[in-house]
């Protein structure tokens, strides 16, 4: 490939004063061409004019008689030392070349050709390498669009499996609610059922102590009573004041007693069902972080040697 030196004057002519891009050049008697601006500012009259890189003295006057050098459009490749456009290529050195370069010293033995021909070659590889990186960008861009359309369907089924989690969720509530609800209409019916012989039987126990309460109450009486009138009462009622064997109902039913102790069981048995229920699901759903994190806990701190 051309040299960093020679491919200076690719884009732009340098002044070999100011190592900037030429402005203005100009043209001096010695041969050196650099900016307008690099020229020492304007002396008095008679005063002779150096060259900036050789110090070649020249008149004032010729200042005025400067030729301006055309340096061409831009982008156009131009000889840094000549100022002259560049159309040969030195493939010994690797170097670009005016036809003033071409017919110096410094490359009459070296293989010299025109610019257009010697970089056929390194804009062919060029090509093939365009050529060549164009394939593998395409290659990548297939393979992205390939590898997005599989992350897509990831992310649809993930979002499908986020509504199934929160479906499930909502129908396992929806149980737990029937199931609460359910359990509570029970103990409620039971409830009723309890208050209702509960009441029969303080209606038949109150019943039963007004009977005994007025039969007391007329004993009372008939205490108090004369002898002669007792006497001759208790002959006639003998048998009406005698003590009944009273047999007290039940206060709760057998079949209620049963119905309460059931339930009572099933209930009992709900924190151990649910908690059963917990670990299944938390083991059914632990991620592998979780057995990372015993395994960690397990080893335990790392001991310093």
């Amino acid at each position: 490939m051309p040299s960093t030196r020679s491919l200076r004057g690719l884009h732009q002519v340098t002044c070999p004063a100011c190592f900037g891009r030429l402005q203005d050049a100009v043209s001096l008697a010695c041969g050196h061409t650099v900016c307008g601006l690099c020229l020492p500012p304007s002396t008095p009259m008679g005063a002779q004019l150096l060259c900036p890189l050789c110090q070649e003295e020249e008149e004032e006057d010729a200042r005025a008689a400067m030729i301006p050098v055309p340096l061409g459009p831009l982008g156009e490749t131009c000889c840094q030392e000549h100022g002259e456009k560049i159309y040969f290529f030195c493939e010994t050195d690797a170097e670009l070349l005016c036809v003033f370069c071409r017919e110096g010293p410094s490359h009459q033995t070296h293989t010299v050709g025109f610019l257009d021909e010697a970089i056929q070659p390194y804009r062919e590889r060029l090509k093939s390498r365009l050529k060549a990186l164009s394939m593998e960008r395409d290659k990548m861009e297939d393979l992205k669009c390939q590898e997005d359309q599989k992350l897509q369907v990831l992310l649809t089924q993930i979002e499908s499996k986020k509504q199934q989690v929160e479906a499930a969720f909502e129908r396992l509530q929806q149980e737990l609610g029937d199931q609460r609800h359910l359990l509570l209409a029970r103990l409620g019916e039971l409830e009723q059922q309890i208050q209702k012989e509960r009441n029969e039987y303080v209606t038949k126990i109150s019943g039963e102590v007004d009977r005994l309460g007025a039969q007391v109450e007329e004993l009372e009486e008939k205490c108090q009573q004369p002898a002669r009138e007792l006497f001759q009462d208790v002959r006639l009622n003998q048998s009406r004041y005698e003590v009944n064997t009273f047999v007290s109902p039940e206060a709760i039913s057998s079949d209620l007693v049963k119905k309460i102790r059931n339930i009572h069981r099933k209930i009992l048995a709900l924190p151990e069902m649910m908690r059963t229920f917990s670990e299944h699901l938390i083991r059914h759903l632990e991620t592998d972080a979780a057995p990372r994190r015993h395994a960690a806990a397990a080893a335990g701190p790392a001991t310093s040697p």
